[in-house]
């Protein structure tokens, strides 16, 4: 009995396995561009994320009064981008109040000196896939430097908000379009080969995606996806 079973045992003949490779490597061929695509959008949306933490991050630290004013810096010409979270101490902040001068989200009101005590508090260099336009201009994305990198601080009650650089000349946009106003609060984060990405436009490739992230002066942060498939047009969906 196990001669004769041995005897009906057949193998594949050089034209089925070939037929079964060809099969193998069409499947393969479709399905393989929407894996990309698929992993690209992970990728973005985890930078997103990343990005979205560190403004969380310092606003908490404006809660909590640890730092009361507070400087999210997009730095200019870096590839990869790189972003930094800086804080200024009770007794800084104070010091420049009773120096009749505002703070401002300017440079120099975030340089260490003699006088008055900067800290770092976090920062974050975004993979060398990402992109993020205006505020931080990247060599590898081909942009024009704009300004001096893009800046946005914080403090309790929105009192000293202000946005330093290019984060204020990057270009209004409406969220809301029944009651919104025009605002340039945002941080767009794109594929570092889609060429078109502009928040201002809505102009975007179909093969990357592309995520942005909205702040308030308060603090309060809420994510976005561009939905090209979203109709009668093309828009953002809150996350």
């Amino acid at each position: 009995m196990p001669v004769q079973q041995k005897q009906n045992i057949k193998g594949f003949s050089l034209i089925e396995l070939l037929v079964i490779v060809a099969i193998i490597s069409i499947i393969a061929g479709i399905g393989f561009p929407d894996f990309m695509k698929w992993q690209r959008d992970r990728e973005l949306r985890a930078q997103q994320e990343k990005i979205a933490n560190l403004f969380t991050t310092a606003t908490t630290q404006v809660e909590r009064g640890a730092y009361p004013y507070v400087r999210i810096e997009f730095v200019k010409g870096t590839s990869p981008a790189q972003i930094t979270v800086k804080g200024i101490n009770r007794n800084t902040l104070s010091k420049k109040i009773n120096s009749k001068n505002d703070p401002t989200c300017s440079v120099t009101d975030f340089t260490q000196t003699s006088t008055y005590q900067v800290d770092e508090i976090t920062s974050h260099t975004l993979n060398d896939k990402t992109h993020i336009p205006i505020l931080a201009p990247s060599p590898s994305a081909g942009d024009v430097s704009v300004g001096s990198g893009g800046a946005i601080c914080f403090s309790k009650g929105s009192k000293y908000f202000d946005q330093f650089g290019a984060a204020d000349k990057q270009g209004n946009i409406i969220f809301d379009k029944s009651t919104g106003a025009p605002k340039n609060y945002y941080v767009t984060v794109c594929h570092v080969n889609d060429s078109k990405c502009s928040a201002v436009t809505g102009n975007f490739s179909d093969d990357y995606p592309a995520y942005l992230i909205r702040y308030s002066r308060f603090g309060l942060i809420t994510k976005y996806k561009w939905n090209s498939k979203l109709l009668p047009a093309a828009d953002w969906t809150s996350q």
